[in-house]
């Protein structure tokens, strides 16, 4: 028997209309998504979300209308994207080498009405934003990034991270924003124990906050986390919150976070495309349709939980399961990423439900990873 998705916002009336393998999205959902991170930081003015997850202006554009108005980036073309959506702030939240460094001062002369900031944690990198600066003639602002047990980027917060606070503060076109300390190594599947690592990890930015608030006789801002320690770090106080897979939300993390009160807005339609055994479908949810870093299953498949995904190449996913007699070709599988960040990059457009009826379409406008801004 097939699953009965009577209530689900993804069932399609007329499944006819949806080109597979394809992206839906619930604007709906993304709206109650939204709602639900104002509801844990206490006000959208906390709170400044990495557009990585989504990369469409629509999305930017509902978080403005909840108040929602700065936003962390990754790359040039995320970078446009909130310039044309008028944002306030933009944090390019990786630290850029020269050529991208420069077409970032170049967008912040072409919109001198928006906040720029990047990050920063060598003193090599800052003797090239101020050399780079000083050629175009502008300012920077940058936020020290902190290693605080991801081990990816970032300086450790001890007396290095401060010698870079003052050497940065001797620079007279580079400002120093703050600290930006990001925990994505905190999995823990226990809401608890994920608070306990948290409040562990922080402790060394603190030291680093006092130390150069001391020095400095006022107070620093810090933006800290991401989607799975949205919640402790939304306890602290005088801390900007930078979620991002809450807008979209997908299974990893619904599965490490189930008592959160983010939903799923975004799933892939996928089909039974050919049955070569008698326990066996063949689906269009290949390596081009869905993020495939993970191991084997990379989705939750509506319906077919319990089959076996024994291979996936760049078109095709090869599924073994009891319940293959029960499926035709054709027939269409709701497929739940596990990463839902590097699979809507795969698709141009998403494709918009609401009341289980197809109403449209959003460009995935910044999907392009060597994008290069207008200039």
């Amino acid at each position: 028997m097939k699953p009965n998705l009577e209530n689900t916002w993804y069932n399609v009336h007329d499944e006819n209309k949806i080109i597979t393998p394809g992206l839906l999205i619930s604007p709906e959902k993304i709206k109650d998504n939204i709602k639900a991170m104002i509801q844990i930081s206490g006000t959208a003015n906390r709170l400044w979300p990495h557009i990585k997850t989504y990369k469409m202006k629509p999305v930017i554009e509902l978080q403005k209308d909840y108040g929602i108005n700065r936003f962390k980036c990754a790359t040039l073309g995320e970078v446009e994207l909130l310039c044309k959506a008028e944002v306030s702030h933009i944090l390019l939240a990786i630290q850029p080498t020269e050529k991208k460094l420069d077409a970032f001062l170049t967008l912040q002369k072409k919109y001198p009405k928006i906040q720029f900031s990047t990050l920063l944690d060598n003193n090599k990198s800052l003797s090239l934003f101020d050399r780079i600066a000083s050629q175009k003639k502008q300012t920077l602002g940058v936020w020290i990034d902190l290693n605080i047990g991801m081990n990816r980027t970032g300086i450790i917060p001890n007396k290095n991270g401060f010698k870079l606070y003052r050497n940065i503060k001797e620079s007279q076109l580079i400002r120093f924003m703050g600290l930006h300390a990001y925990d994505g190594h905190i999995r823990s599947e226990s809401e608890i124990k994920r608070k306990e690592d948290s409040d562990n990890a922080f402790l060394s930015v603190l030291y680093l906050k006092e130390k150069i608030e001391n020095h400095n006789k006022k107070s620093i801002d810090i933006i800290a986390g991401g989607s799975l320690t949205f919640l402790p770090h939304s306890q602290r106080k005088n801390v900007f919150l930078s979620p991002g897979t809450t807008l979209l939300w997908d299974a990893i993390s619904d599965k490490l976070w189930p008592e959160s009160p983010f939903q799923i807005a975004a799933v892939v339609a996928t089909r039974v495309i050919s049955k070569p055994n008698k326990d066996i479908l063949c689906l269009d949810l290949g390596h081009k349709a869905i993020a495939p870093e993970m191991p084997l299953p990379r989705a939750i498949l509506i319906g077919l939980e319990e089959a076996e995904h024994i291979g996936q190449s760049e078109e095709h996913l090869v599924i073994k399961t009891k319940k293959a007699l029960k499926y035709d070709v054709g027939d269409m599988i709701y497929a739940l990423p596990k990463h839902i960040c590097p699979t809507v990059v795969k698709y141009n457009q998403s494709q918009l439900l609401k009341n289980q009826e197809l109403i449209g379409y959003w460009d995935i406008q910044a999907r392009d990873y060597n994008y290069m801004p207008t200039l």
